[in-house]
């Protein structure tokens, strides 16, 4: 009996932590209120500043846009268009802010 519990709480705890991995992962690409758009889209819209972001590791290019994103949304930009992405060792992009009216 004490066995079945035991393989029941393993099987619990790892079937927690797989899931909140997995929904982590969601719940942080959604929380961005800035759009990510291409240049075509935000020719109506005011440019106003650049952002820059950098990452390392296994998910280089994802932390490297959430910085830059997150930085936006702290200027209350609406849009981001992507001009450079250098994938090196340590990956940087570069991003035009903009400001549009809803």
């Amino acid at each position: 009996m004490f066995k079945i519990i035991a393989v029941c709480i393993c099987c619990l705890l790892t079937g927690c932590s797989f899931f909140g991995g997995k929904y982590g992962v969601n719940e942080q690409q959604l929380y961005h209120r800035v759009n990510q758009a291409y240049d075509f889209e935000v020719t109506h819209c005011d440019s106003f500043a650049m952002a820059r972001g950098e990452g390392r590791g296994e998910f280089a290019l994802r932390d490297a846009k959430n910085q830059a994103m997150k930085y936006a949304e702290t200027l209350n930009g609406t849009h981001i268009v992507w001009l450079h992405i250098d994938e090196g060792e340590v990956v940087k992009v570069v991003a035009v802010i903009y400001k549009c009216q809803q």
